[in-house]
């Protein structure tokens, strides 16, 4: 975790050294976990400075030294936010020469992140909805060319092998993984109320599961007609550009 003052200053009149370096990173850790909590919950206009500094034990003028204003803590949250979704590498490493079983692998352990922090993906929606921070604002975005290259490795052999329908590249997977997700944290009332379906019960948690999981092999396996198309989806021209010189055939091995 990162604060917008370097932890080799110190507070004037505060103690020196490594050991009070270490105890102020901790405590800036904190407070951006409580100020994750209360944005998610309250929104950046109904989050107060005054409630995340008395739950993370730190002052409103600590606050401040550290990240600012509000603006700059909150910024900090959603960085944080955007931190705890992204998929560890090692979790998604594929054994398996079978591309069913290494999109399974992939499928379960985006959908697993996703769930394991929900108020991060609360934080992340509301962001993408409101837009408190401007473009020149935003955190840096989380590398992801590591799970890209993966699914389009595993889709190029499925389609190589006649298993996947062509068509279809990472980004048109990731988008439909990410969907039922994000589906399942921001409409719990309405499929409450129209369904009478409890999103937070651990069996509809364990079917959304398999929804999931099935929705994306059953796009990939389906008989629709070719369309030549190469996605569904189309990158910003920098993006495409960026991404020309990744090998989906590099030498590291399944």
């Amino acid at each position: 975790m990162s604060s917008d003052k370097s932890t080799d200053s110190a507070e004037p009149g505060s103690p020196d050294g490594a050991a009070f370096d270490h105890h102020e990173a901790g405590a800036t850790e904190i407070t951006v976990d409580v100020a994750v909590e209360h944005f998610a919950r309250d929104g950046f206009e109904g989050a107060k400075l005054e409630a995340i500094a008395r739950d993370a034990g730190m002052s409103k003028r600590m606050i401040h030294y550290h990240f600012g204003d509000k603006k700059g803590l909150y910024q900090q949250a959603v960085a944080e936010a955007l931190q705890r979704l992204h998929v560890p590498e090692e979790t998604f490493q594929v054994d398996s020469a079978v591309p069913v079983e290494g999109i399974r692998v992939l499928v379960d352990a985006v959908f697993t992140q996703f769930t394991l922090h929900p108020q991060s993906l609360r934080l992340v929606v509301s962001e993408n909805l409101v837009n408190v921070l401007q473009m020149d604002e935003q955190p840096p975005l989380i590398d992801e060319t590591g799970l890209k290259l993966r699914l389009d490795r595993l889709l190029l052999m499925g389609q190589d092998a006649g298993a996947f329908r062509p068509g279809i590249n990472a980004d048109d997977l990731i988008t439909l993984i990410s969907a039922l997700p994000f589906y399942r944290l921001t409409n719990k009332l309405q499929t409450h109320n129209l369904l009478g379906i409890d999103f937070d019960s651990e069996e509809n948690l364990a079917g959304m599961h398999r929804l999931t999981v099935d929705t994306v092999l059953a796009f990939l396996t389906s008989n629709i007609p070719d369309t030549g198309q190469s996605s569904y989806l189309s990158p910003l021209e920098s993006t495409t550009q960026a991404q020309t010189s990744l090998s989906v055939y590099a030498d590291e091995d399944f």
